[in-house]
């Protein structure tokens, strides 16, 4: 039953994610953003999130997940009641950046205690159905709640007109994540947290930093996820920047628009496919895990290469999906070699870790495309990812063999 319901609060966290995506950007300037200001106040966001992930991913170790992820909650809600009830370029500066405080809270704090729960319950062998479920349900979640974020400004333009267009999206996410909070409060069990706190003295947040970084630094392995997850976020950055601009070069006239609807519709479900087959991949032939993980890597670079050198509307759309699928496919592996090697009481200090690296990944490739956009075509930025991409493969390939080396002998 419990299961189920951490599932369920899942799928609703990013649900409420999803909501706002299609419209984040219409929303801040219905509420008094300009174009001048708008990256401004998404930057703040970014910044906000990228300085308290790693102190946010301690704070859940330390004080307990459920603690954590209920106040990133509340957090949510006072940040969304905000941007609902008010306007100008100083409140949505202050609303970012609580969103930005909210997001780094939840980030690690509930797949954490989620990890935890299945390890206890089902043991570390069965670490690939967890990781599998998490991104099914993140995926779902984020597509359904896009798909319907979309709806809701026609159905508020159509009978709610006495509130904003964009209001009834920030109404559903307070309704929803209060809901989310209820849910938390009744349903969740710090379970970890609670038999320490009754066994021993919980120790200091100095000593768990350090704990903390000594276990990373000293494991070659969770390095070596960490450096493909920096190639992550930089390979994400550059595809997820330029495919529309690029994209819409290709189209005859202004109605194939929809088109892009379509793209962000299929590589969501591309991405959940992928962690599907991935697992059930596992299951049935028992494939090591390391070799799994390079493979799929060194392909989504390759099918990167061949999205670049694409001019035809139905190739582009295939490849571009099948990155997704393949990046789905690599998530797997990927979640269950980090959290095997990382110990329950650190887990959401670690995945907080792992979180920064991808953001600090995206932040270095979008700092280095905004140079060389100038220089160079976007088919080319895309290569250069790739090329990034299969350098850390080279990179952690060589670490990975020599830890299997050790291990054998």
């Amino acid at each position: 039953m419990k299961i189920h319901i951490y599932s369920l609060i899942m799928f609703l966290n990013s649900y409420l994610t999803g909501l706002l995506t299609p419209i984040l950007s219409l929303t801040l300037i219905d509420k008094g953003a300009s174009l001048s200001n708008l990256s401004i106040i998404l930057g703040l966001y970014a910044l906000s999130v990228i300085l308290l992930e790693l102190p946010t991913g301690v704070m859940a170790d330390i004080f307990g997940r459920k603690k954590i992820f209920v106040l990133s909650l509340i957090i949510f809600t006072v940040c969304f009641s905000l941007l609902l009830t008010s306007s100008g370029f100083i409140v949505l500066c202050i609303v970012m950046m609580l969103y930005g405080l909210a997001k780094a809270l939840a980030s690690g704090s509930f797949d954490a205690l989620f990890i935890d729960y299945y390890i206890d319950n089902f043991g570390k062998d069965k670490l690939h159905n967890i990781t599998t479920r998490l991104s099914v349900l993140e995926a779902l979640g984020l597509s359904a709640g896009a798909l319907s974020g979309g709806f809701f400004p026609e159905i508020s333009a159509k009978f709610f007109s006495s509130i904003g267009i964009y209001d009834l999206n920030i109404i559903v996410r307070i309704v929803l994540t209060v809901t989310l909070i209820i849910l938390s409060v009744l349903f969740i069990s710090d379970i970890s947290d609670a038999d320490k706190a009754e066994k021993k003295q919980r120790i200091s947040i100095k000593q768990h930093i350090k704990n903390s970084s000594d276990f990373v630094f000293k494991n070659s392995t969770v390095l070596c996820i960490f450096l493909s997850v920096f190639s992550t976020g930089f390979f994400l950055s550059a595809l997820e920047t330029y495919w529309q601009p690029h994209f819409i070069t290709f189209l005859p006239d202004e109605s194939s628009v929809r088109l892009l609807g379509l793209m962000a519709f299929l590589y969501l479900g591309a991405a959940m496919i992928g962690s599907i087959v991935s697992n059930n991949t596992i299951k049935k032939y028992k494939l090591n895990l390391r070799r799994m993980y390079l493979v799929m890597r060194g392909l989504i670079a390759l099918l990167l290469i061949l999205t670049a050198l694409q001019t035809s509307i139905p190739l582009f759309i295939a490849l571009y999906a099948s990155i997704y699928l393949v990046f789905g496919m690599a998530t797997i592996p990927e979640g269950v070699i980090l959290n095997s090697e990382t110990p329950n009481e650190i887990r959401a200090s670690v995945l907080s870790v792992k979180s920064f690296t991808m953001q600090i990944g995206g932040l270095s490739g979008s700092f280095l495309y905004s140079i060389l956009i100038n220089l160079i075509s976007i088919p080319s930025i895309w290569i250069l990812a790739a090329i990034t991409i299969l350098i850390t493969v080279a990179i952690i390939s060589k670490k990975f063999i020599e830890t299997e080396v050790k291990t054998t002998n």
